[in-house]
């Protein structure tokens, strides 16, 4: 997969074509100048971490158009508003500046990138409705490689942004610094990887660190730690050692992290049996994103019976010739 199949022409990449069973994502985050909110958005063409995605490649080569999603998520002092739901390509609309997938929508004008929301949190279907936008001074212009195959790329599109929340339902305004990248592959993760983890660093107004360390089942491992900003460039580093953090307090996954000083958790913002996503403080205090995932548990049959409670699957529905209503199908069961 080359820089272009993620970058496209001048934009973000929304129109460019996803191998049957591939993924591509686009992926916003951010927390407030005050360190007490925070923000995931991910767009999903190819939704990696679908049950339902997951069972229908199981049949054999599976438009990735037919399992769009859009997961917001919004992290307040003492309470989190989180949606997931997938839908089918009927929902999906792309440009090359824009895509779109049911009510929700990003748009990128060369300067910002507009997050619209419309969205129903799970799982009491509570509204999601409003606006992000992330302002992007500059784009960096590397793609990395996740692994010697080529199948998994990454592109860090904004290493270093700002971002201003302006909910309506539920009442959230706020602004900060932000982060936006996208990844895509022609295979599943779980095909390439066993376990997964990134973190993110706002070392100051203009420059980040991140770190990617990716173990694949054939036993290779891409370990980088960059440094930098987009008008900079990101600089290789020397990769710091490694210091476990606490293992997620319900699921018991496991977070490596690296950093020569360590880190304290400040939160964690997700738990669950496959992945974990926690806001760290670094020794000088600077705000950490930080995932960990899990392939092997995700591709476990308990976990996969368990996803459909986090993820609304919309469906449509027609007659048959007696009048009765069926589904039509978006995979088999779930097996």
């Amino acid at each position: 997969m080359e820089q272009q199949v993620l970058s496209g022409s001048g934009g973000l990449g929304f129109d460019m074509s996803v191998p049957k069973n591939g993924y591509r994502w686009w992926y916003v985050d951010g927390f407030s100048d005050c360190g007490s909110h925070g923000v995931t958005l991910i767009f999903f063409i190819g939704t990696v971490f679908s049950p339902f995605y997951a069972s229908a490649r199981k049949q054999g080569p599976v438009d990735p158009r037919d399992f769009v999603c859009v997961n917001a998520v919004f992290y307040e002092p003492k309470r989190k508003h989180w949606a997931m739901t997938e839908r089918q390509s009927r929902d999906l609309q792309t440009s090359a500046s824009s895509i779109k997938i049911g009510p929700s929508a990003m748009s990128y004008d060369g300067n910002s990138l507009v997050v619209t929301l419309d969205e129903r949190s799970a799982p009491f279907r509570r509204p999601i409705r409003g606006k992000v936008v992330v302002d992007i001074p500059e784009m960096t212009s590397e793609c990395y490689a996740l692994h010697t195959g080529g199948e998994h790329r990454w592109w860090p599109i904004a290493p270093t942004a700002s971002v201003r929340v302006e909910l309506d339902a539920p009442q959230v305004s706020w602004s900060g610094s932000a982060y936006v990248d996208t990844n895509g592959g022609t295979v599943p993760l779980e095909q390439t990887f066993d376990h997964w983890h990134w973190s993110r660093a706002a070392i100051d107004d203009r420059h980040c660190r991140i770190v990617y360390e990716a173990h694949a089942s054939d036993g290779e491992t891409c370990l980088m730690t960059l440094f930098g900003n987009a008008s900079e460039g990101l600089a290789a580093e020397h990769s710091a050692p490694r210091r476990d953090l606490n293992v997620g307090p319900v699921w018991r996954v496991d977070r490596p992290a690296r950093s020569y000083q360590g880190f304290t958790v400040g939160k964690t913002l997700e738990d669950t049996p496959f992945y974990t996503r926690s806001h760290l403080l670094d020794a000088s205090g600077n705000s950490v994103m930080h995932e960990s995932l899990d392939l092997g548990r995700f591709s476990s049959k308990w976990v996969q019976r368990l996803l459909p409670f986090r993820m609304r699957k919309i469906l449509y529905w027609l007659s048959d010739a007696r009048g009765l209503r069926i589904a039509i199908p978006f995979s088999k069961s779930l097996k």
